[in-house]
C-alpha cells in the first residue's frame, strides 16, 4: 500500500474544500471567487465507492480533449461528468474526467478532459 503524506491525507479526507477560480491572461484569481467542493473521501464508504469509480474510468488508456461548454463552469474541474457531443464522438453517458477548467469572458468555460479509450 502507498504511504500518503499526512497533510495530504487531511486534505482529502475533510468534508470540504475550496478551488480558486481564475480566468486565462489575467491576475491570480480575478474574480475574487472561490468554489466549494465536497470530498466523497470524508466517510469510508464514499472513499470506497469513489474509489472503485476511479478504478474502473482509470483502467483504460486515456487521451486529452478540450471542449467548451455555455455558462461559468469551473465547478466541473476535478469532476468526472458524464458528456453528450455527438459532433465530438461522445455517446450519451460517456463519462470524462475535467482536469482544467478556465471560465472565458463570453460566458463560456473551456474544459480539459481526460476521455477513456475503449476499443
Amino acid at each position: 500500500m502507498a504511504v500518503v503524506e499526512a497533510g495530504y491525507a487531511a486534505q482529502l479526507k475533510s468534508a470540504q474544500r475550496e478551488l480558486p477560480v481564475a480566468t486565462p491572461g489575467a491576475a491570480r484569481f480575478p474574480k475574487g471567487r472561490t468554489i466549494t467542493s465536497a470530498s466523497p473521501f470524508a466517510t469510508e464508504a464514499g472513499a470506497r465507492a469513489e474509489g472503485d469509480r476511479l478504478a474502473a474510468f482509470f483502467g483504460y488508456p486515456l487521451v486529452e480533449d478540450v471542449a467548451v461548454v455555455r455558462g461559468a463552469r469551473a465547478d466541473l474541474q476535478g469532476r468526472c461528468i458524464a458528456a453528450d457531443c455527438t459532433r465530438l464522438d461522445y455517446r450519451p453517458g460517456d463519462l470524462v474526467f475535467v482536469i482544467e477548467a478556465q471560465e472565458l469572458d463570453n460566458d463560456t468555460t473551456q474544459l480539459t478532459v481526460l476521455k477513456r479509450m475503449v476499443a
